[in-house]
């Protein structure tokens, strides 16, 4: 099963309204644009607008060197 790619990314404010229909209008008008997440969030003075981008860049993986295990020193 795989993780989520998008999992954790933050979002973005775009903008604070008083009403969801001025918040769905923007909403609307930004996700027409490519590669966009768009939210509308709820909250206890109106409503906010989110975006995040969906374009994920590939990170190349390092591999961390292995520590060696340290040997006990035996003084009998």
């Amino acid at each position: 099963m795989e993780a989520n790619a998008l999992f954790g990314r933050p979002w973005k404010i775009v903008g604070r309204f008083n009403t969801f229909e001025e918040a769905d209008n923007k909403r609307n008008q930004l996700s027409s644009e490519e590669n966009l997440q768009v939210k509308v969030k709820r909250q206890v003075k109106g409503f906010v607008v989110k975006t995040r981008s969906t374009v994920v860049e590939s990170r190349p993986e390092e591999k961390k060197p292995r520590k060696k295990r340290k040997e006990k020193a035996n003084d009998s």
